[in-house]
């Protein structure tokens, strides 16, 4: 069940690119079918960065959240409020709650690093071209 949650809540972050096709298509130095992937490359990447970003921000701010929460329950206190009359968490909801935040950076953590060595491999793919179609004008 909780797969099915983190399944949900995470984000698809890194687009998978068909390396095959593009290998192929470097082969045969088909401008046409390989600059287009080169050039949308800046603003992919920037998309990504700014996804891992704000998805790192979201888990932060929940850990920091539930740290208070846990630590205000260890305390013997109320959990601070934040404007809302929510009831307060049990130990047991709180730990479920860090597991599952858990899970999330562990999902991003993959996500970025299946995103860095995308990054890799296509800038390989392109210096590849660049030497190996160098001069040649082929379309298609």
């Amino acid at each position: 069940m909780l797969f099915l949650v983190l399944a949900v809540v995470t984000p698809q972050i890194v687009e998978s690119v068909d390396f095959p096709a593009l290998d192929a298509a470097i082969e045969r130095c088909e401008r046409g079918s390989v600059l287009p992937v080169f050039a949308a490359e800046a603003k992919r990447r920037s998309a990504a960065v700014t996804a891992f970003y704000e998805e790192q921000v979201q888990i932060a701010t929940e850990r920091i959240a539930t740290a208070s929460k846990r630590r205000a329950l260890r305390e013997g206190g109320a959990a601070p409020t934040t404007g809302q009359s929510a009831p307060a968490a049990s130990d047991q909801e709180l730990a479920l709650r860090q597991l599952a935040l858990d899970d999330r950076q562990r999902a991003l953590d993959d996500q970025r690093r299946l995103e860095t060595m995308r990054q890799e491999a296509v800038d390989l793919k392109r210096q590849y071209f660049l030497s190996k179609c160098a001069g040649s004008k082929k379309a298609d």
